[in-house]
């Protein structure tokens, strides 16, 4: 990270969001230079970081831009919007050279070094590569090209991160004109393979396959450059007030999201300023909008980099999801659950046990109903599939489906839509307010007895993000849990205010309250000299109350650990302030996704876990559920897991009240990976 004005980050209590939130995202970038990784694992991070700075500049810097223009003021920080909006381009321009650093000088590289060569420049291509591509030009691009003649009469509307080059032609009088030509990324791979020369492999970009064949397609014309550009636009979606179907709303608003107000222009930093100032005005671009690059744009597209069936490059080793084998030991979770509780690590543990709960219910003749909570739905889901063949099966089946889930709103519509044609009865989103929990209840008469068995996770379900998110889920036949579950979809579903909770830590009701409360007690532990100590893993942590009294608890002397993947607006280590709280933050190959509070208690813990993050949305314009966890071998699993994430690892890092990041020193007992430690420790111990 860069070194910020004092404005934005020394004279205040807090980070300022988006610049935390970028450091976190330099994590991401700097894991493509770690020694130890494969370069198939390398290329992976640098499309993780590009993914994620795109959708920054298309909902966080249009955001920004917004109260810029309103002339908003932060108190909190102390900062115009102006000032925070510059700091946050310039870090984020500073991050994307310096991915095009890494990518010059690491990764290309070391792909040459496994004789794995990258194109980087239409003129290098040799001979033998250009037969291939004028055919392939010929079958397989041409078709999807749609040139077009620049002017400000002829103005095309450039969508949302799609590549074009901008030619710049002159006729044989001399007379200079700019064509536009997309770059068909959405029907074409970015990257092609050419055949093989001796023992080397061969990659080009699509970009230069169009610049190729597009110089027979324009030979009429002298070249006299080819560049790059890109554009990002607000992919914020515009809900009127509250009125009709907000599903119908929902359809509206995401045809409008395609033609969002610009939020970043990237071009090739060889093109003419002349020609920048013509696009400037063309295309209606803030001169801060502007970002110069290099010649290839849309790195994210590196997600799909073609790995040679014969070459040397390999990935990581595969961790092949565990089973629970106590619980698959039990022919019917259901009985499982009569007997105790069970906790779940994904991925570690196979999303396989989630799939059969679902399934068991569809079967099991004594299933006489089925709730579910759906934030971000996978494309082909076997769990709704199991509520459709639910409902089908004569069972009655609720399902809340947020359609609000940003960049999830159309699937979630269309899963929603299938869902109500199989006969489930669907609710959607609330007024003004995103239902993020991750809970299902299903209710279960055998023998004129009524019992309840509820799933509460940290995670969507969705089998896709399962598979590359760590989260966790709880198995549990709590009579108490289950019953106040029930009243939060009865909110849900009806509105009625649900009677005070006593187990469940929910938002809009007990939540801030309720952790308030646990951190005052470890507070007034502390300051009877008794050991006061907190523990907190979150993705984001932003909301100033709950920062303050974190304050207040270590002005008291309680010990705060906090990992925080992403947004932590709380400075550690401020004499003073805060200097009895630490932060860590873990990269690895699994997005850190989980939730977990645990409070010591005066030696007596109290643990929870749930999908809320400590951000203002999460707690005071969202419905979330936190949970406790009673099962004491559970607990045990969960004080495991903390103590392994806040163990001394080479891929961990100790973030200051600057905002600097220090990589942790290893500790001998300890490995390379805190992720990798505890798949081994499931593996030998839990399994059991």
């Amino acid at each position: 990270m860069k070194n910020y004005n004092e404005s934005i980050l020394e004279v205040t209590r807090y980070f300022n969001r988006d610049i935390s939130w970028l450091s976190f995202n330099q994590c991401v970038l700097e894991e493509s230079l770690d020694p130890l990784l494969p370069i198939v694992e390398k290329i992976k991070f640098i499309a993780i970081h590009a993914s994620n700075l795109d959708e920054f500049y298309r909902v966080r810097v249009s955001h920004l831009e917004t109260l810029d223009k309103i002339g908003d003021f932060n108190e909190e920080e102390n900062s115009s919007y102006s000032d925070i909006l510059a700091a946050v381009r310039e870090e984020a321009s500073h991050q994307t050279n310096y991915l095009r650093s890494i990518l010059a000088t690491t990764i290309i590289p070391e792909l040459e070094k496994n004789n794995v060569i990258l194109y980087q420049n239409h003129e290098q291509v040799l001979k033998e590569h250009l037969e291939f591509i004028y055919e392939y030009f010929n079958a397989q691009v041409a078709s999807f090209l749609q040139p077009i003649w620049l002017s400000k009469e002829n103005t095309p509307f450039l969508e949302d991160r799609q590549v074009y080059l901008v030619w710049q032609v002159s006729l044989h009088d001399n007379q200079e004109k700019l064509i536009l030509l997309n770059v068909p990324t959405q029907h074409l791979p970015r990257f092609v393979s050419l055949p093989q020369v001796n023992d080397q492999h061969y990659v080009i970009y699509l970009d230069d396959i169009v610049r190729i064949g597009g110089e027979k397609f324009l030979e009429n014309y002298i070249v006299k450059g080819i560049y790059s550009i890109k554009l990002n636009r607000d992919a914020g979606l515009s809900l009127d007030e509250y009125t009709g179907e907000i599903a119908d709303q929902m359809k509206l608003s995401l045809e409008q999201r395609a033609f969002g107000a610009p939020s970043r222009f990237q071009y090739d930093v060889s093109m003419p300023k002349e020609l920048v100032s013509s696009f400037t005005e063309l295309f209606k671009i803030e001169h801060e909008e502007l970002t110069p690059t290099g010649r290839y744009q849309q790195m994210s597209d590196f997600f799909g980099f073609p790995i040679p069936v014969n070459s040397s490059l390999s990935g990581l080793p595969k961790w092949k999801p565990l089973k629970h084998e106590e619980l698959t030991s039990y022919k019917n979770y259901f009985k499982a659950l009569d007997d105790k509780d069970f906790l779940l690590h994904f991925p570690y543990q196979s999303y396989d046990h989630v799939l059969i709960f679902f399934n068991q219910a569809v079967l099991d003749p004594y299933v006489t109903e089925i709730m579910a909570t759906f934030y971000r739905v996978a494309f082909d889901s076997h769990i709704v599939n199991a509520l459709i063949s639910a409902s089908k099966n004569g069972k009655k089946v609720k399902a809340f489906v947020e359609v609000k889930a940003r960049f999830d709103e159309a699937n979630n519509l269309l899963w929603a839509e299938k869902m109500e044609k199989a006969g489930i009865e669907i609710f959607y989103s609330l007024p003004d307010i995103k239902v993020h929990a991750k809970t299902a209840l299903i209710t279960r008469i055998k023998d004129g007895i009524t019992k309840t068995y509820g799933f509460y996770g940290t995670g969507n379900f969705n089998e896709r993000t399962a598979g590359v998110y760590s989260d966790i889920g709880l198995f549990t036949a709590s009579p108490v849990m289950n019953e106040e579950l029930k009243d939060v979809f009865l909110y849900l579903y009806t509105g009625r205010q649900p009677a005070p909770f006593r187990h469940l830590l929910v938002s809009q009701f007990n939540i801030i309250d309720e952790f308030k409360k646990l951190i005052s007690d470890e507070i007034t532990i502390a300051r009877s000299g008794r050991e006061g100590r907190i523990m907190i893993k979150l993705n984001n942590l932003e909301d100033s109350e709950m920062i303050d009294a974190l304050y207040e608890a270590s002005n008291a002397g309680v010990k705060i650990e906090l990992i925080v993947r992403s947004i932590c607006r709380l400075k550690p280590g401020v004499p003073g302030l805060s200097e009895n709280i630490s932060f860590t933050r873990v990269v690895g190959r699994y997005l850190e996704h989980s939730r977990i509070f645990i409070f010591n208690n005066d030696g007596v813990p109290k643990v929870f876990l749930g999908s809320s993050d400590w951000m203002e949305r999460n707690l005071r314009s969202r419905v979330e559920v936190v949970f406790p966890v009673y099962n004491e071998a559970c607990r045990q699993e969960i004080f495991s897991f903390i103590q392994i994430q806040l163990a001394h690892y080479r891929k961990s890092t100790r973030i200051g009240h600057h905002l600097n990041p220090t990589s942790i020193e290893p500790v001998l007992e300890y490995g390379y990976d805190a992720q990798e430690d505890f798949y081994q420790l499931i593996k030998n111990n839990f399994q059991k």
